[in-house]
């Protein structure tokens, strides 16, 4: 097993000699979430849509599949991320279709009501303060815009030693709270349950909570 304060920091933004494996990793860990994320999204044909934390762009492909002519643009704290994601995805970046940028979902470099979707999995633990983040993916959503959040249940979560290393642990009541007080309106709330592997190798019954907000 990894130590787990490393591997908190490797997830909340991997770097260094271990990022590429700590990517594939979390690919493995989060398929199958990220695939019903995807769906619960529910992207059509020209929307914009803009990832937090896309890690290596791993889940790119299957969400262009799902809206052919979708424009998406990632954004990822981690250089090292943002590189693998390049590279994998090379032939979609060269065609226009994609874009990964390096930057914080605290300060976003876009302009107001830009776009049409916005996919979060996995992220919300790591925004401090949660409403600056949360207010700020409000400003880039265009009225009738929607955001869908993915983040395991603060029961699961505590029993996974890594994340009492700079995790913010959240239950549906806590984190509906926080998403309605940045001005966003909840309009479902479903749970992705698996039993799997956890990324620190150990398999698990997860308890995930995927939560569509819309702006008004």
């Amino acid at each position: 097993m990894p130590d787990p304060q490393w591997l908190a920091g490797q997830l909340r933004r991997p770097s260094g000699d271990d990022a590429a494996e700590v990517g594939r990793n979390m690919n493995a860990s989060n398929g199958p979430l990220n695939l019903r994320c995807i769906a619960q999204l529910a992207c059509t044909a020209g929307d914009r849509v803009l990832e937090i934390g896309p890690g290596n762009g791993g889940f790119v492909r299957p969400l262009l599949e799902a809206a052919p002519g979708l424009d998406y643009t990632g954004v990822d704290w981690s250089d090292a991320m943002v590189a693998e994601a390049r590279a994998g995805n090379a032939d979609l970046v060269a065609a226009g279709r994609v874009r990964f940028l390096q930057g914080g979902s605290a300060a976003l470099p876009f302009a107001d009501a830009v776009f049409d979707r916005v996919l979060a999995v996995h992220t919300l633990y790591f925004w401090e303060p949660p409403e600056s983040h949360l207010a700020e993916i409000a400003r880039v959503l265009r009225p009738g815009g929607s955001l869908c959040i993915a983040f395991g249940d603060a029961g699961f979560m505590r029993d996974l030693p890594f994340t009492a290393h700079g995790f913010r642990l959240y239950t549906l009541d806590d984190a509906r709270a926080t998403v309605e007080a940045a001005g966003l309106r909840v309009r479902d709330a479903v749970v992705h349950r698996e039993t799997g592997r956890s990324n620190a190798g150990a398999t698990v019954d997860k308890h995930v909570h995927i939560v569509c907000c819309d702006r008004p």
